[in-house]
């Protein structure tokens, strides 16, 4: 299923683009880039989760209201939340899922700029996020 996810979004992804192919693997941390002349041959990390968010929005939903996911897990990647405490992200992601998803018309930039502030206030997260 994780391979069917990566195909999904390099697919998508690849449509999106015209003079830049991306590549993204969330588990790895790792993306491959071949741009055109004027492009820029980078995605930065925010860039990468909002355009993951972007695309896999309603699955992220699904999974952030039922706690667990493989959408979800790959946010916590992007996001550089350690192995050890994605079962706290994940159970944080649920307990604020109304506050993520205020209505049926939050995109996933408002999702996540309201992420980023709840990390940033939870005890848990806001040093790992500060750090970023």
């Amino acid at each position: 299923m994780k391979s069917l996810l990566n195909v999904a979004l390099i697919a998508l992804l690849g449509l999106g683009s015209s003079a830049c192919t991306v590549l993204i693997d969330p588990s790895s941390g790792s993306s491959a880039t071949t741009a055109g002349n004027n492009s820029a041959a980078f995605m930065d990390r925010q860039q990468q989760t909002t355009e993951f968010a972007q695309v896999n929005l309603l699955r992220l939903k699904q999974d952030m209201a039922a706690g667990q996911g493989e959408y979800l897990s790959s946010l916590a990647t992007l996001l550089k939340v350690e192995p050890d405490r994605q079962s706290e992200f994940f159970a944080f992601a649920q307990e604020k899922f109304t506050t993520l998803f205020p209505s049926d018309q939050t995109t996933a930039e408002e999702m996540l700029v309201a992420l980023n502030r709840e990390m940033r206030a939870d005890p848990r997260f806001g040093v790992h996020v500060a750090l970023n």
